[in-house]
């Protein structure tokens, strides 16, 4: 009996087959990631828009309890020539007030609105570090990341607890002063800011005191409430000192005064803070820079309310525009290459422009 003996011959990938595999795969790679991350964009752009509505209901919640909306905490004296920022009404903003209303009782209750919320005791810090998910849009970016800002040095409190105050990404824009007729070179005006003019400066719907419904005669649908200047934090700078009061007058003493007493700026990040309201003075996501410090805390402001980019303006990490809510509860979402006399008449709150739906 013989075996027979048979030969097989084996078949494997030679180098260049495996380097062709390779290469397709980093091209599916490279079609499928723009997909994926525009798929997580639009995911966070939806849930910004929620957030937006959420406030939207609050505050017509808050505006059926009180028959008017809230005060915006950051509000204009037209007494002066040019018009300037004032803060008369408590130092709180109005997202602060409409707590209640979205489900934010228990840090409602631990806030004692006839003090700051950074009073030096810390009695309001247990509320106003409470981190509220729809104050925030998921696709800020900010440092530190998360829903509160860091150690203040300035601040006590913070230190004693080791984290900081809740933030926000929204913002009540609470005036405009781009010029009414598009012009550049107004007073004011800057290369952050080329349409500003101080002397048209005008209300938006959430301004001092409160707003009734009757007074938007602009219409609710035409006019924006809250919009987004997101991913403000402790880099920023106001252009305004926790002592600053409306111009003429110094802030009047609160309670123990504000645990950052002796700080130069307020902090506008927070929800809580007054001056976390805005001005609208051009098109959204402006791209001058720099548009913070360099630092945390600098000794100078060199760039405090310069309006670049998130600073006091509408901002977002959404490509192409901001979402913004507007005075009907509606939320919409305004182009970066909207006209500033569209932009303009959206915000003022009786100005009496025609604004038509497709020019933003």
């Amino acid at each position: 009996m013989s075996l027979r003996l048979r030969s097989s011959s084996s078949k494997a990938f030679t180098l260049i087959e495996l380097l062709v595999v390779i290469a397709i795969i980093a091209v599916l790679i490279a079609l499928l990631l723009p997909a994926v991350q525009s798929a997580r964009e639009a995911a966070r752009r939806a849930q910004c828009t929620n957030n937006l509505k959420q406030l939207g209901l609050a505050m017509h919640n808050y505006e059926s309890s009180n028959n008017s909306f809230p005060p915006s905490g950051e509000s204009t004296n037209f007494s002066l020539s040019p018009a300037v920022t004032q803060f008369v009404d408590n130092s709180w903003s109005s997202l602060a007030r409409i707590l209640p209303y979205q489900e934010g009782g228990n840090s409602f209750n631990a806030l004692n609105f006839t003090v700051d919320y950074n009073e030096a005791t810390g009695m309001n810090f247990t509320g106003a570090s409470t981190v509220i998910p729809s104050f925030i849009c998921p696709s800020a970016v900010r440092e530190p990341a998360g829903g509160r800002d860091g150690v203040d040095p300035k601040d006590p409190i913070t230190s004693a607890f080791g984290f900081g105050y809740g933030l926000a990404d929204y913002g009540a824009t609470c005036y405009t002063d781009i010029d009414p007729n598009g012009m550049t070179g107004g007073v004011g005006s800057s290369g952050a800011t080329p349409y500003r003019n101080k002397l048209s400066r005008a209300n938006g719907l959430l301004k001092q005191g409160q707003t009734r419904i009757s007074e938007i005669t602009d219409g609710t649908s035409n006019t924006i409430m809250i919009a987004e200047d997101a991913g403000r934090d402790a880099r920023f700078l106001s252009p305004y000192t926790e002592g600053y009061y409306d111009g003429v007058n110094a802030r009047p003493l609160r309670g123990a005064g504000p645990a950052g007493g002796t700080a130069p700026y307020r902090r506008y990040w927070r929800w809580a803070e007054a001056d976390q309201s805005y001005g609208v003075s051009g098109q959204p996501n402006n791209k001058f820079r720099p548009m913070r410090e360099a630092s945390q805390f600098p000794a100078s402001g060199t760039t405090a309310g310069n309006n670049a980019g998130a600073n006091d303006e509408m901002f977002s990490y959404h490509p192409g525009g901001i979402n913004a809510l507007f005075g009907d509860g509606s939320v919409r979402f305004l182009k970066d290459s909207v006209n500033v006399k569209t932009l303009r008449g959206l915000v003022t709150l009786n100005g009496g422009e025609v604004i038509s739906s497709d020019s933003y």
